[in-house]
């Protein structure tokens, strides 16, 4: 006797298959993110005391321009997110990079501090250029997938990571006469780009699989719940730049200067290398067990490695100071996934708020920092800071897991079932 079984419904029959994740885009923009973050401050570092001699510039002053490379990449992020965002077809992913390597080429031929300083603030706003249309991209690439994100985000950290070496070479084989030559691997890459994306439709053209405007999810933005996320990203990269920017010192504090540069360059990329590779491991167990959840355990677990590395004896200070950027730095690339859905039609903004606006902010903390560490003590200065994350604890407690405000009739379409591809899939997300 043939058992009758009732159709599928209709939605499920016409919904069609996941789209693939775009490797090949989502490869370019983690290169891209490398080759921009290289162009970074970390590149100055072996050209600091000839800088110096050249232009008479003080310590105080060098400091200086940290800061304002720092901020100019940083927090021109919401700006240059929302250009992105009202000129889709403009390929900064592309333009960014070349414009940092053009200003960053150019540093030897300054002549006073003053026109340094423009250079490297000029060179700050083409790698702030790249973050937030990047992110944007890579998450259509990756559609949403926090393990795909965190692909982009590693480009960076190695990118950073390289960039002290790199800029030792770039003196080696070219030496200041022929620096120009450094910006190469970035009208490289940028001409790449321009050719891959403009070809494959991801500005202004039709891009198979990711959502369009009218399948975005029809709610308002989560404003509150960006700014609390936002506060997250200020404290988690507050502890992060604090220590790259004085863990130098503090090798000397504790090791004296017998070693050399050595000791302080393994110990600095120790850091940003067990940042780096944290972004998958993240990515992966925010998709599995939830955003909000990673973060919670991720500040509430890292100050103690962190604490044990600052306080700890000498021998200790590289594994726990890897263990602990690990843990701190697990959540980073949801976080820009959480940042895009709390401004679904603004993703370039939200984006910013994350990659640049968060850590501009946390620059701000520096000084204080430091001048903390040089009344007391930089270890005590350190271990206070590498405590901060158990205040972002506090911040995680109110904060949504993802999505957006749904509008009142977007309640009424999802009660009628009458739900569009991607907002389902945003549901089967939370109840996953």
């Amino acid at each position: 006797m043939a058992v009758e079984t009732s159709p599928p419904p209709a939605d499920v029959e016409r919904r069609p298959p996941a789209p693939r994740v775009d490797l090949v885009a989502l490869a370019l923009l983690a290169l891209g993110h490398a080759v921009t973050d290289s162009y970074g401050w970390t590149l100055m570092t072996p050209m600091g005391p000839d800088l110096q001699h050249r232009l008479g510039i003080t310590l105080g002053e060098w400091g200086l321009l940290a800061t304002v490379m720092g901020l100019s990449a940083s927090l021109f992020q919401p700006l240059l997110g929302l250009l992105s965002d009202r000129r889709p077809r403009w390929c900064l992913v592309a333009l960014g990079p070349m414009l940092a390597a053009f200003f960053i080429s150019r540093v030897y031929l300054a002549t006073h501090f003053w026109a340094l300083a423009l250079t490297l603030f000029g060179a700050g706003v083409g790698i702030g250029a790249f973050h937030p249309q990047g992110a944007m991209l890579a998450r259509r690439a990756g559609r949403g997938s926090g393990l795909a994100m965190s692909a982009f985000t590693v480009g960076g950290n190695i990118g950073f990571g390289l960039a002290p070496t790199l800029g030792l070479l770039y003196l080696l084989w070219f030496g200041p006469e022929r620096f120009f030559l450094t910006a190469l691997p970035a009208l490289v890459y940028g001409a790449a780009m321009l050719f891959v994306f403009y070809r494959r439709g991801y500005f202004g053209g039709p891009l198979m699989g990711a959502p369009s405007r009218r399948e975005l999810p029809p709610g308002q933005s989560n404003k509150p719940a960006l700014a609390l996320l936002t506060a997250t990203v200020i404290v988690r990269s507050a502890v992060q730049q604090g220590l790259v920017t004085f863990l130098p010192f503090l090798v000397v504090e504790r090791l004296g200067a017998a070693g050399g540069a050595g000791p302080r360059v393994v110990v600095v990329t120790t850091l940003l290398f067990a940042s780096a590779f944290a972004g998958p491991i993240g990515g992966h167990l925010a998709d599995r067990f939830g955003r909000r959840r990673l973060m919670f355990w991720s500040f509430a677990l890292a100050p103690a490695p962190l604490l044990g590395a600052m306080l700890g004896p000498p021998a200790l200070l590289l594994p726990l100071l890897a263990v602990g950027g690990f843990i701190l730095m697990m959540p980073h690339p949801s976080n820009v996934v959480m940042a895009q859905e709390f401004l679904p039609r603004q993703t370039g903004i939200g984006a910013s708020m994350i990659t640049g606006f968060g850590w501009g902010v946390a620059l701000l903390i520096m000084k204080p920092l430091g001048d903390f560490g040089a009344a007391e003590s930089l270890r005590v200065a350190l271990a206070w800071l590498c405590a901060l994350p158990w205040a972002g604890v506090l911040l995680t407690w109110r904060l949504p897991e993802a999505g957006h405000v749904e509008t009142t009739a977007a309640r009424r379409q999802t009660a009628s079932g009458k739900v569009s591809r991607y907002t389902q899939g945003e549901c089967d997300n939370r109840r996953g």
